[in-house]
C-alpha cells in the first residue's frame, strides 16, 4: 500500500512540474512575442517552444482522450496546412490589404529595432503590415502560400538598407527619385516603399500623395501629404516594390521624369 502510495505522490508530483514547465514556456512566448524589439534568439525560441507546447500539451491531457486527439489534429492540421501548396496571391488585393495594415499602426510609439504595436521603427512598420496582410489572406482564403510568405518575412528580419538591396528577393527597384515631394512617376502604386539613398530609413506609400512612416524625430508612426518639409520627404529616394505586389516587371533604375 505505501508503495502505491508513493508511486501515485511520484506521478501526481512529476504532471504538476510538467504542467509548470508548460505554463512557463507557454508564458515565455507570450513575452517574446509581445517584445517589440525583433532579436533572432526570441524567434529561434518561438520557433521551437511552438512544437514543444504542443506536443507536452497532447501528453498531459492523454487521460482526456478527446481533448487530446482535439490538440493533435489541429496541430496536424496547422502543419498540414502550412505545407500545401497554395495559390497565386493577387497582387491587388494583398496592396489594398497592406495599405489598411499600414495605417493600423499610424501613432504607434517609435522603438529603434522594434516591430509590433508596442513599439516599431520604419523597416518594422513596413515589414510588419505585409506580415499581417498575408496572415489575414492566408487565413481569411484558407491560402497556404500566403501563410508562408508571413512566415518567411517573419523570420528574416531585415533592415531598410536591405530593403533597398532587394534582400531575398522581398523587393524589386522601381525607379529613384531626387525626393519623394519631387515623385510625377505614374509607375509609383499604394504599397511602395522608398528607401533613402544613404539606406537609413524607409517609407511607404498609401496613395492620394500620403505617406506613412515610423518617424524618429517625433517619435511614432506618422502620415504625410507629398509636398511636405519633413526631412525624409527632401531626401533621394529608390523606390522599391515588394514582389509579392509586383504584377508587372518594372525598369530597373528608371530616373523619375
Amino acid at each position: 500500500m505505501m508503495e502505491q502510495s508513493r508511486r501515485r505522490n511520484y506521478k501526481w508530483t512529476s504532471q504538476r512540474i510538467l504542467i509548470a514547465i508548460w505554463a512557463v514556456d507557454f508564458t515565455a512566448v507570450l513575452v517574446a512575442l509581445a517584445h517589440p524589439v525583433s532579436l533572432g534568439i526570441l524567434r529561434l525560441f518561438v520557433a521551437a517552444s511552438v512544437p514543444f507546447l504542443w506536443l507536452l500539451g497532447i501528453f498531459l491531457v492523454r487521460r482526456k482522450r478527446a481533448l487530446a486527439a482535439a490538440v493533435a489534429v489541429l496541430g496536424v492540421l496547422v502543419i498540414v496546412f502550412s505545407v500545401l501548396p497554395g495559390r497565386a496571391i493577387d497582387p491587388a488585393d494583398l496592396r489594398t490589404e497592406y495599405v489598411t495594415q499600414l495605417k493600423r499602426y499610424k501613432g504607434t510609439r517609435y522603438v529603434w529595432g522594434g516591430e509590433n504595436g508596442r513599439g516599431i521603427d520604419c523597416s518594422g512598420l513596413v515589414r510588419r503590415a505585409l506580415i499581417n496582410a498575408n496572415m489575414r489572406i492566408a487565413f481569411c482564403t484558407a491560402n497556404p502560400a500566403a501563410f508562408r510568405s508571413a512566415l518567411d518575412l517573419w523570420w528574416h528580419d531585415c533592415s531598410a538598407l536591405a530593403l533597398g538591396d532587394q534582400y531575398r528577393d522581398f523587393t524589386v527597384p522601381v525607379f529613384k527619385a531626387e525626393s519623394i515631394n519631387s515623385i510625377t512617376n505614374p509607375l509609383l502604386r499604394p504599397g511602395d516603399l522608398a528607401v533613402t539613398a544613404s539606406g537609413t530609413h524607409v517609407l511607404a506609400y498609401l496613395g492620394d500623395q500620403e505617406w506613412i512612416q515610423a518617424e524618429p524625430g517625433v517619435m511614432k508612426v506618422i502620415t504625410l501629404t507629398a509636398p511636405d518639409e519633413n526631412r525624409w520627404m527632401k531626401k533621394e529616394v529608390s523606390i522599391m516594390r515588394w514582389s509579392q505586389m509586383n504584377g508587372t516587371a518594372n525598369k530597373p533604375d528608371a530616373r523619375d521624369g
